[in-house]
């Protein structure tokens, strides 16, 4: 009988302490399972059997989430748990959510921050057959947010592509029976404890977060590191210059998810890397390998004085391209000014110039360095190495320099906008625009003449403001760009302007009456982004003639147009044809000192920082919560919104 007590408490001792946690160390910050800085949210996680590694099927008994246990969670601590099976690995799209069908309610209360960790304890066990794959889903009902320093505060750990499906809103409280149409997918996953389920003595293999497969640029001083895996003691890395090979690195062992070599790597090899757990059962196996290419030597060209030479393309179709990189690179001791950044990585190249007027752009770039940031800024000087005059500042990757003297040499500097650790590669090209085309002014407008008509202007870069700001649509100015005109006949005319791929020309469309030298508006559209199709349909009067105006979309900036292609059909669109009314979010505060906040982030593509005259400072592609602009000069700035359903909004704001 003594025995069989002794047995049964053990087995109850084991049950209560069984527990699998992924993700363990990491203290990076994210929107699983819920979002704290916005006033609602819902998330689905998609956690694989093979990464759970649970030795045998068993019952959930509860969660455990993490986070700094100095961070607030007051106003997001109303939440609704749910858990389920699914056969899915990841997120297909950003509207893919499991249906509440498929999932069960596990929780739902008020939870607390209870020294760095938040628990859940299930209302009833949920069985986990270790057959499919588990699917963790969290409601945030509370209205409000907390700051905790305009962050979120959830602890989450790199993962696989699409692992994770969130929405966060500060005014609408998502319903899980109906979710959002448009989530926001991430490439990350709560620090998370499944309590109940016990680990298999053999540790899966880890999944390696830095440096990723296949990848470059990667830095001679690089830390290794890698995802913990459940029920691993330690771990061995190996590092090669051949597959299989361990000539750099011989099986090491450490007891962290990070290995930093004692030599930095040489540059430009390529590596071979392996990394192993270790477990009570024993090793990981089967582990592949991970290839990566470190950094080339230091640019040459990182002094004014080594400039790469630049050909200039006779047309805008950039076929020769110099490829460059920041990584590496040195400041060259000249101050930005009257251009932003930290130029502590720039990278010089020049060339001659063929017209007054050369558009450059920055194409390919990609983040290298050991932050992630694609942001990377260019100057244009005038003069000579030792008397340089800034002539242009360009945050965009693409900008159009003007006032140039045929045969004269102008130099580029290229860097990252931010400073140690943001390093950039790229492919700099030098373009010249084609004369200004037959319909660049209105009285020169193409006759449409026949329907459906369509034109394929390919050669609109060169269209010239020549008319000033097109400024008879109140509050909807617009670049003077190139002119199409038809006669009405009563019926309802539909106007589409579509760009070819990878196109960056942000168009408007703007539809007058009366005549070239007193316009009337009747109506304007400019609901997307760069290289967005636009679409505007005009009741018309019979006999009426009308002028059709496809410009830049900016009443304030003179920018180049670019190619595209003009439909005009006849008839009343569908309803699937017409885009839906978008919403407006909003930026605060509005003085604001250094930080301004935005609603609604996850649904913004990029913001467009420019002075009150319209010259742009910065875009920020994919901004977060938070936009640090404590570089502004006190004034007023304009900050454009571009959403990722491709409306835009403009907004005034003020910097203190």
């Amino acid at each position: 009988m003594t025995k069989f007590l002794l047995s049964c408490l053990l087995f109850l001792s084991m049950t209560l302490h069984a527990q699998i946690t992924l993700g363990a160390g990491s203290t990076d910050v994210g929107t699983a399972p819920i979002s704290t800085y916005y006033g609602y949210s819902y998330t689905q996680q998609i956690f694989t059997k093979q990464e759970i590694n649970a030795n045998a099927a068993g019952n959930i008994t509860g969660l455990k989430f993490y986070l700094d246990p100095a961070m607030s969670i007051a106003s997001s601590s109303e939440w609704v748990v749910y858990i389920g099976q699914t056969s899915k690995t990841e997120f297909a799209s950003d509207s893919d959510w499991i249906p509440l069908s498929q999932l069960t309610e596990v929780f739902s209360g008020t939870v607390t921050n209870n020294n760095g960790v938040i628990e859940i304890a299930f209302s009833a066990p949920f069985p986990y057959d270790n057959i499919a794959n588990l699917v963790v889903a969290a409601e945030e009902n509370s209205s409000g947010y907390d700051n905790n320093d305009y962050d979120e505060v959830m602890y989450v750990y790199p993962a696989a592509a699409n692992s994770t499906l969130n929405y966060k809103n500060d005014y609408t409280d998502p319903d899980p029976a109906s979710p959002p149409s448009q989530g926001d997918l991430k490439n990350y996953k709560s620090v998370i404890t499944f309590e109940g389920l016990t680990a298999n003595p053999i540790p899966l293999c880890p999944v390696v977060s830095y440096p990723s497969n296949n990848s470059t640029f990667i830095p001679l001083g690089s830390t290794i590191t890698w995802v913990n895996s459940s029920g691993a003691t330690g771990y061995k890395v190996s590092i090669g210059t051949t597959s299989g090979g361990t000539d750099v690195a011989n099986q090491v062992a450490v007891t962290t998810n990070s290995y930093t070599p004692a030599t930095p790597f040489a540059p430009n090899a390529t590596l071979y890397l392996k990394v192993v757990a270790v477990g009570t059962g024993g090793e990981s196996s089967g582990c592949s390998e991970v290839v990566f290419t470190t950094a080339p030597p230091a640019p040459t060209n990182d002094e004014c004085a080594t400039a790469i030479t630049l050909t200039v393309n006779p047309d805008l179709n950039c076929g020769a391209v110099t490829a460059g990189y920041t990584i590496g690179a040195t400041d060259s001791g000249m101050v930005p000014d009257p251009c932003y950044g930290n130029p502590d990585d720039d990278v010089w190249f020049k060339f001659v110039a063929t017209a007054t007027t050369h558009k450059i752009s920055l194409l390919n770039i990609q983040s290298v360095g050991t932050s992630t940031s694609d942001d990377t800024y260019f100057q244009v000087f005038s003069g000579g190495c030792g008397a340089l005059s800034s002539i242009l500042c360009s945050d965009p990757p693409s900008g159009t320099v003007t006032g140039l003297t045929v045969g004269e040499t102008y130099w580029v500097r290229v860097y990252s906008y931010y400073d140690t650790g943001y390093n950039q590669s790229f492919d700099i090209c030098v373009g010249t625009f084609p004369p200004p085309p037959a319909n660049d002014e209105c009285s020169g407008a193409l006759v449409a003449a026949t329907f459906p008509y369509t034109f394929v202007q390919n050669d609109g870069a060169g269209a010239t403001n020549n008319g000033g700001m097109v400024t008879a649509c109140t509050n909807n100015d617009m670049n003077d760009g190139t002119w199409f005109t038809f006669v009405g006949d009563g019926d309802t005319f539909n106007i589409t302007v579509s760009m070819p791929a990878g196109s960056d020309f942000d168009p408007k469309i703007g539809v007058y009456s009366g005549t070239c030298s007193a316009l009337s508006c009747e109506d304007s559209e400019d609901s997307g982004g760069s290289g967005t199709t636009e679409t505007l349909s005009i009741p018309t009067l019979s006999g009426n003639t009308y002028y059709v105006n496809v410009g830049y979309y900016s009443g304030f900036s003179d920018e180049p147009e670019g190619a595209f292609t003009i439909n005009i059909t006849k008839g009343v669109l569908g309803t699937s044809d017409v885009k839906a009314e978008k919403k407006n979010i909003r930026l605060y505060p509005n003085p604001f000192t250094d930080v301004v906040n935005i609603t609604d982030a996850a649904n913004v593509k990029s913001l467009v920082v420019s002075d009150i005259s319209g010259r742009q400072l910065r875009v920020i592609d994919n901004p977060g919560n938070s936009i640090y602009l404590g570089e502004l000069k006190q004034g007023m700035y304009l900050l454009t919104l571009i959403m990722k359903d491709g409306s835009k909004q403009t907004i005034k704001t003020i910097k203190k």
